[in-house]
């Protein structure tokens, strides 16, 4: 109960229930007690503080907590509920209780359902009453109960099986072996599987028993009882226990009257002896008594008005005149059940007389309520079948016409005067390919479906129809049989064809709007770092040379050099300057897709052409038709997805993936690398055919260390550029900040110098540049001539720089090794595949440090 202490409100809330005498618990989804009044501990047994370590299964035996969970669910729709069932206290016993149930409504958010309820007198003086019966009418009364595993055996009982007077309840496996000492092996048997069927069925049911008593005597008793079941399972059985009371009834022609009562107590009809001269039943079976509901007891010295109650008395009275005329008679009649409702039953009527003027009426009662659902639903089936517009048809195993529905006789029968039961339906459907029925059987097993068949089929009057078949195994009794049914579809058809023949229309028509619509959508989603190409550098005066001669050209051109330098910014200067400019450019990062995806993304998938696949794409080369391709970091391509690769190049042609088709592009082509290609040829991890068909026209971007010149007006642009965006004013740079920038190597090119800038304008509170606040952050140790990282020097560095150094200093100390024992990532504490990932973006190659 320590949850409610973390909600002062609900603690003085709960605390208000304790002035009332009603026992209140408060139960969570779980069915867990989350608190109790000091009624509910009373009347439990328990001490208050051991109210929340319990179960309300555990107090109510009756739940499951799937039971729980469904009553907490009605509870929501109907507020509250009444309580009238049994609880166990803290000794084991059950007491009777009543009250109400609800869901808590203070506080909101809480979720608790109250129960409230006390310990009824009526509970207690019912069990007085049950202590005198058994005591003065020699009757015991017993009980199991599912929910606890617990039998109770009443007083009597247990005297006369001379067991302990003090103890009532039994766990079932010890009563199991107690019980067994006193029944025989026959008798036994029968009784466990007299309680298997009430488990399953829910009825009366009543028996005899022969067991040994204290005194050693054998000796019969009759065994009565009935389950109680909630919206899920039977979860109680109870009845009595009483010595045998021999009755009158007509002689036997058998020696043994147990063995006589044996046979037709388990005889599946209800038998009823009904005695002429006294006008009432002298004897039933078992079997009665379960279907009405009557015990034995009740049922005898009914008259036939009594068991027949929707009959009129002329109509018995008939019944009567006839059996005494014709010794025999069958009728169907309705027989009333104790609940007062009937069920209808077969029944034959036996006249037999004793010879003593003694006649007696032996009526057998056959049930036949389930004949007559069976019927119902029979007529319904057979009413809706033939209310179809599809045929359906059974066929035996020769294939032969068993049964047809109405569609598919009139259909069939127009092609012969023959009636058609029994006629092979090859005769009336000729081209109809059947599968075996083991077959259909075996799929339907396997949960495999199988799809359906087009069937082209001539009706009388000439006209071609299609029909869409479908297989299914139908199985009666012991027989299986195969049932087809066939729609008619050839409107759906026709309608599918001039559909199709208008999209195909169609698609022509919009193809090109769609591929320019992919391509902006493209562009959309891309951030691209296309602008200006800002240089006062004479040497880049040389590259942008290149430009313009390549530009207004087809040819395929390689861009080569560091990461950061602004690749993909030549690549949309050749485009822009190319007679292609009026369509965009297509940007495709090799290094950032999944391999299993690489091919699908270029050259586009059909629908359903692998798990995922759940539209047709447009690949990259199809949306860049008529325009550029820029392929950026083409040294990371598969080795696989290369050859693809070269015969787009090579032919002018893609594929899509789960397509035949051959779709002929126009496209230029742009490469761009930070890796040495030539190096990767020897590796065998670049294909060295694909490498000449890309080196058409190679323009290698120089690093800015190269051409530090360009940097003041860089910082100038860049500066401009992100004030304006962030709504500063900077309009001061300072020349010695810049000149610190100037000698700096700038591994990480243009991207970090423009990452710079970028942190000097966020972190400007004045009019000038904050330059100097960002070079503090690139101040890390230096590297040494001979490769090893000295810390002693004062030249700026990256972060990212750092790592690289870092991780060449390892691979040199490995001689190349990256993972495993006395491997870089065990040097550095990585892992593995971290460091691996992370040479692969520094550009960082292990084969460079093995010898």
């Amino acid at each position: 109960m320590a949850n409610t202490r973390s909600n002062p409100q609900l603690q003085l809330h709960q605390v208000s229930f304790d002035l009332i005498s009603e026992g209140v618990l408060w139960i969570d989804k779980a069915g867990r007690v989350t608190h109790g009044n000091e009624a509910a501990a009373r009347l439990l047994g328990y001490p208050r503080r051991e109210l929340g370590h319990l179960s309300y299964f555990e107090i109510n035996p009756h739940f499951s907590l799937m039971a729980w969970r469904k009553f907490r669910s009605r509870l929501k729709e109907v507020d509250n509920d009444r309580l009238d069932t049994e609880f166990v206290n803290a000794s084991g016993s059950l007491f009777s209780v009543r009250g109400k149930c609800t869901l808590d409504q203070f506080p909101a958010g809480e979720d608790l359902c109250l129960i409230i309820f006390n310990s009824t007198e009526a509970g207690k003086r019912d069990a007085d009453l049950l202590e005198a019966l058994q005591q003065h009418g020699q009757i015991a009364s017993w009980e199991y109960n599912l929910a606890n595993g617990q039998v109770f055996l009443g007083a009597p009982a247990r005297k006369w099986l001379g067991w302990s007077p003090e103890r009532e309840f039994y766990p079932i496996q010890e009563f199991q072996e107690k019980i067994g000492d006193a029944l025989p092996e026959g008798d036994a048997g029968r009784l466990k599987e007299l309680l298997q069927r009430v488990l399953h069925s829910g009825q009366l049911f009543e028996t005899d028993l022969s067991m040994t008593t204290a005194g050693g005597k054998q000796e019969t008793f009759s065994l009565r009882g009935q389950s109680v079941e909630n919206e899920l399972e039977v979860y109680k059985i109870y009845g009595t226990l009483s010595p045998e009371v021999q009755q009158s009834s007509p002689s036997t022609p058998m020696g043994s009257e147990s063995t006589y009562r044996f046979t037709l107590d388990n005889s599946p009809q209800a038998i009823y002896w009904y005695d002429l001269q006294k006008g009432q039943i002298s004897f039933v079976n078992a079997r009665a008594g379960e279907r009405s509901g009557f015990s034995r007891q009740e049922l005898i010295g009914q008259t036939l008005t009594d068991l027949f109650a929707e009959e009129s008395p002329g109509t018995l009275d008939q019944l009567l005149r006839e059996v005494r005329a014709k010794q025999y008679q069958e009728l169907t009649i309705n027989i009333l059940r104790k609940s007062g409702a009937p069920y209808p039953a077969r029944l034959a009527c036996h006249l037999h007389n004793s010879g003593d003027d003694n006649a007696s009426l032996i009526i057998l009662a056959h049930d036949i309520s389930r004949e007559q659902q069976d019927n119902e639903h029979l007529q319904l089936h057979i009413t809706t079948l033939n209310a179809l517009r599809e045929w359906v048809i059974w066929l035996d195993a020769e294939n032969k016409i068993v049964l047809m529905n109405a569609a598919a006789r009139r259909k069939l029968g127009r092609k012969t005067s023959r009636d058609i039961s029994q006629v092979p339906i090859l005769e009336l459907m000729p081209d109809l390919v059947i599968p075996p029925l083991s077959e259909i059987r075996q799929e339907q097993l396997d949960g495999r479906v199988r799809p359906d068949t087009e069937y082209h089929f001539s009706d009388p009057g000439g006209a071609e129809r299609i029909l869409q078949i479908r297989f299914a195994q139908v199985a009666a009794d012991t027989r299986l049989f195969l049932s087809i049914i066939c729609r008619d579809v050839t409107a759906e058809y026709n309608n599918k064809q001039r559909l199709r023949q208008a999209k195909r229309r169609v698609d022509e028509l919009r193809q090109q709007l769609e591929s320019e619509n992919e391509v902006l959508k493209e562009q959309i989603e891309t951030v691209h770092a296309a602008g200006p190409i800002i240089t006062v550098s004479k040497k880049y005066q040389k590259v942008l040379g290149q430009i313009a001669q390549v530009a207004d050209t087809d040819a395929t051109v390689l861009v080569t050099g560091e990461t950061g330098t602004g690749k993909e910014l030549l690549a949309h200067s050749i485009h822009n300057f190319s007679n292609r400019s009026s369509r965009q450019m297509i940007s495709v990062n090799c290094a950032a897709l999944p391999e299993n995806l690489i091919e699908s993304e270029l050259f586009g998938h059909e629908r359903g052409a692998f798990t995922g696949a759940f539209a047709q794409k447009k690949g990259k080369f199809e949306l860049a038709n008529g325009s550029t391709i820029f392929l950026d970091e083409i040294g990371e391509l598969p080795l696989d997805m290369q050859a693809k690769l070269l015969r787009a190049l090579q032919e002018g042609e893609i594929q899509r993936i789960g397509s035949a088709d051959i779709i002929r592009v126009d496209v230029r082509v742009i490469a761009a690398t930070n890796r040495k290609l030539e190096q990767m040829i020897t590796e065998g991890t670049f294909r060295e055919d694909l490498y000449y068909r890309l080196n058409v026209f190679p323009i290698h971007n120089l690093p800015l260390r190269e051409r530090r010149e360009d940097i003041p007006v860089l910082v100038k642009h860049f500066a401009r550029l992100y004030a304006d965006k962030m709504g500063r004013l900077i309009s001061d740079i300072n020349q010695r900040d810049l000149a610190q920038l100037q000698d700096y190597d700038f591994p990480g090119n243009v991207r970090e110098l423009i990452n710079l800038v970028e942190r000097a304008v966020i972190t400007s509170s004045t009019t000038t540049l904050n330059l100097a606040g960002s070079l503090r952050v690139l101040r890390r140790p230096e590297r040494s001539e001979g490769g090893s990282l000295n810390l002693s020097g004062d030249k700026l560095l990256t972060f990212e720089e750092m790592q690289r150094q870092y991780i060449i200093e390892a691979l040199k100390r490995t001689k190349g090794k990256v993972t495993g024992p006395g491997g870089a990532a065990e040097k550095l504490d990585v892992n593995g595949r971290t460091l691996m990932s992370k040479m692969n973006k520094l550009g960082i190659n292990r084969n460079d440090y093995t010898s």
